[in-house]
């Protein structure tokens, strides 16, 4: 069991911290009050981080007053309903910005269980505060475990089960609607990848549609799953049947990490076919483990030898030449195996890379955006009362046009969804809360709006107004605020 090897790591993470920081990291200045993994991205700027001495207990990471996480400070983000203590599961933030979903687990307070149990958070935006209920599985499911989710392009969180090919569709707190199941036996250790049409790809990890190297892909509007193409490589070791992260990049394809198998592959969805990818160096995989595109179209990703051996590096596949080389690494290596880590972009094009140790580390990726992927807006107004609530704000690629950070089946951190970020004349940033989005597709150039609130304690006077997706920024509008 994974957990057995992280259960050495609190004393790990104590050395860790000492060790200088290589050159293109950073670290979060104030530990965390635990060890921390898990990550999701609020939309008030302010980061949920679970904690992991027991795993019923989350923090929250707000920004300092210029924007920093790296100088941010850590409140508490309230405790999960009594017997609810998960570790990897599936989750997702949802569009109308103040609810969050947790579900399953493939432990709880450490025991392997595979529980059916859920949560659901309703977040007190610009306090950090969060309140958390008891949310029960799709009827006949026993299990959910560490299966994977999605938000899809139509807003629908889709939750898999981990023992089955079942997945469900929630509806609203306690309810659930079947949808169609995957062809291979069961979900476990493959992961959900949204694509630009709206559709969400699977890699299998056994065999399925007639082929030991099947995919699929789901269609939202048909409810069905459909075979798709075979890898051209084997990307998966059918004794541990492990899997690593697959990320839709800015060229519109998706890079998939073989999980204990030394190799990678492209999906490309215009064409419906995979292509092999390069081979990561020096014997390293992925069988289970984090990998975050960055601004620049880059993809970093954390690999490790073997089946959960430590030994950990930093990796960068570069999609312009199809190729993958070593990246500086955190402190985090060698010490850990890839699976300890979680990787997550942040509002500042920093990602965040946390490993169950208190110490988080900042990846500063080299700079620059891929051309035409940033978001652009046009406000409804340029003057807006201080604190008010539903503000329409209109524009393009708002969502990205990646869902931006993945795990597989264990992690989900999705950041495809704006913030909206406001700078005074002294760079002094306030975020807004952004809720309710018309559209939730990723596709290149979908025009869309979302609603927002003010921060209330955001005083009066000039701003520049930007939205933020993906770490990404998109142009300024100056506004006053009254």
């Amino acid at each position: 069991m994974k957990l057995l090897r992280i259960a050495a790591l609190a004393l790990l993470g104590s050395v860790l911290t000492g060790i200088a920081v290589a050159q293109t990291w950073t670290s979060i200045k104030a530990p965390a009050p635990e060890g921390v993994a898990p990550m999701l991205q609020l939309r008030d700027g302010r980061i949920l981080v679970q904690g992991t001495d027991n795993y019923n207990f989350f923090y929250i990471l707000t920004p300092d007053a210029k924007g920093s996480y790296e100088n941010g400070t850590w409140s508490p983000g309230y405790s999960l309903q009594s017997g609810y203590g998960p570790l990897y599961y599936g989750g997702s933030v949802f569009l109308d910005g103040k609810t969050v979903i947790i579900e399953g687990g493939e432990y709880n307070f450490g025991a392997s269980v595979w529980t059916n149990l859920g949560a659901i958070g309703t977040y007190a935006p610009f306090t950090g505060a969060i309140t958390w209920v008891g949310n029960n599985p799709p009827t006949g499911w026993a299990n959910i475990g560490d299966a994977e989710s999605i938000l899809m392009a139509n807003g629908q969180y889709m939750q898999s089960n981990c023992c089955t090919n079942q997945n469900a569709i929630y509806c609203g707190p306690n309810c659930w609607t079947a949808t169609g199941g995957v062809h291979q036996s069961n979900n476990d250790e493959s992961g959900f990848t949204a694509l630009p049409g709206g559709k969400v790809l699977t890699v299998d990890t056994k065999t399925a549609c007639g082929s030991s190297q099947s995919s699929e892909v789901y269609d939202p509007n048909a409810s069905t799953w459909a075979c798709g193409p075979t890898t051209p490589v084997k990307l998966y070791n059918s004794g541990d049947e492990e899997l690593g992260a697959a990320v839709l990049m800015y060229n519109g394809k998706v890079i998939q990490f073989g999980g204990n198998v030394v190799a990678t592959a492209v999906y490309d969805p215009a064409a419906n076919t995979w292509s092999a990818g390069p081979t990561p160096p020096g014997g390293l995989n992925q069988a289970d483990g984090p990998a975050a595109l960055e601004p620049n179209g880059k993809v970093l990703a954390m690999l490790s030898p073997g089946l959960f051996g430590t030994g950990c590096h930093f990796v960068e596949y570069d999609p312009s030449n199809n190729s993958i080389a070593l990246a500086n690494d955190s402190p985090q290596c060698p010490g850990d195996s890839s699976y300890y880590g979680h990787l997550m972009i942040l509002p500042t094009g920093q990602i965040a890379s946390a490993d169950f140790a208190n110490q988080i580390y900042l990846y500063n990726p080299v700079p620059g955006v891929v051309s035409g992927v940033a978001p652009t807006i046009i406000p409804a107004s340029n003057v807006y009362l201080g604190g008010s609530k539903n503000n329409i704000l209109y524009g393009k690629n708002m969502n990205g046009l990646t869902d931006n950070n993945a795990y597989g089946d264990d992690y989900q951190a999705a950041t495809s969804y704006p913030l909206i970020r406001f700078t005074d004349s002294n760079n002094n940033v306030w975020y807004g809360l952004t809720h309710d989005d018309s559209s939730h597709s990723i596709a290149p150039g979908t025009i869309s709006y979302t609603k927002f609130d003010l921060n209330p304690a955001m005083p009066p006077g000039r701003y520049t107004m930007q939205v933020v997706t993906n770490g990404i920024g998109s142009n300024g509008v100056l506004i006053n605020v009254r």
